[in-house]
């Protein structure tokens, strides 16, 4: 009987243990990294050039705007599209910090909330980052992005 017992709890944890790496193996996480050079089309949008992973295009719109005691917050979206016909969309919050003395010079940080996958990017999920500058006399940001991100 304690034969029978012991075999039936190793086979327990067995399949526990399998059914944990499974899962675990279905969230594998993917280093992200590259630069991005954008252009504003108006007050709301902008359009962008990426290199490194998201090698392609980028499409942002500003949702709203909150002025702060140095600068700006603002609440974001974003279109990631790849050569390959990946798409990912998300949601961000993007903090822009006047520069000392270079009026209408933002340092700019964003943080990307994945909403959205499919095509190359199908099952991507999670968040990423990226900081760089924002001249809005000029219309131009220059940023660098990174994060781990899981498929």
């Amino acid at each position: 009987m304690t034969n029978i017992f012991t075999k039936l709890i190793l086979s327990v944890l067995v399949l526990t243990t399998l059914t944990i790496s499974v899962q675990a193996a279905d969230k594998q996480p993917i280093i992200i990294g590259g630069s991005a050079l954008a252009n504003t089309i108006d007050e709301t949008n902008l359009v962008g050039a990426l290199t490194g992973t998201f090698q392609g295009g980028a499409r942002a719109a500003v949702l709203g705007e909150t002025k702060t005691e140095n600068g700006l917050i603002l609440h974001m979206e974003h279109y990631f599209l790849n050569e390959l016909g990946g798409l990912i969309r998300t949601k961000d919050k993007a903090v822009l910090t006047n520069v000392a003395d270079n009026p209408g010079v933002y340092m700019i940080e964003i943080n990307y909330e994945i909403q959205q996958a499919t095509g190359a990017y199908a099952d991507y999920t999670g968040e990423f980052h990226s900081r760089g500058l924002y001249d809005a006399n000029t219309g131009i940001v220059v940023l660098r992005y990174d994060g781990t991100i899981y498929k």
